[in-house]
């Protein structure tokens, strides 16, 4: 019975998936300006925050015109049912033209079996848009 026990704890570790996340944020704004990246796991019941990351800057206008970098990390166990992907995309909300603004990106499709994962995706928050 202890065997079992110990197999099915070493499957569950085994079968995480570790993900990771970086990229820029690029904010032109001569004020306080703060943004908040959260990676998730899309599904059709109910959405998975993998990672989050907030960051405020300013009011140095020097250093407002530099992209801001951001990295962050996290895992998933499963996903659900007869499903063999990672549903993984990004949700920002940012404040850097001046109101409260959101981009979400699609999702891109990471098999379960894969182990690791790494993506990369800029943001220049000015346009409130992806950059490609």
């Amino acid at each position: 019975m202890k065997f079992l026990i110990c197999l099915l704890s070493v499957l569950a570790i085994a079968s995480a998936t570790t993900f990771t996340f970086d990229g820029l944020m690029k904010c032109e704004s001569k004020g306080i300006w703060c943004f908040t990246i959260r990676a998730m796991e899309y599904d059709l019941i109910s959405n998975d925050e993998i990672a989050k990351y907030k960051k405020c800057n300013g009011p140095n206008m020097l250093l407002d015109k530099m992209p801001t970098e951001y990295k962050m990390s996290g895992s998933q166990d499963n996903d659900g049912l007869l499903d063999n992907y990672f549903e993984v995309g990004f949700e920002v909300t940012h404040n850097c033209t001046g109101t409260e603004q959101y981009i979400y990106t699609d999702y891109v499709e990471v098999p379960v079996k894969e182990g690791v994962f790494s993506m990369s995706k800029n943001f220049d928050l000015n346009a409130n848009d992806v950059m490609p």
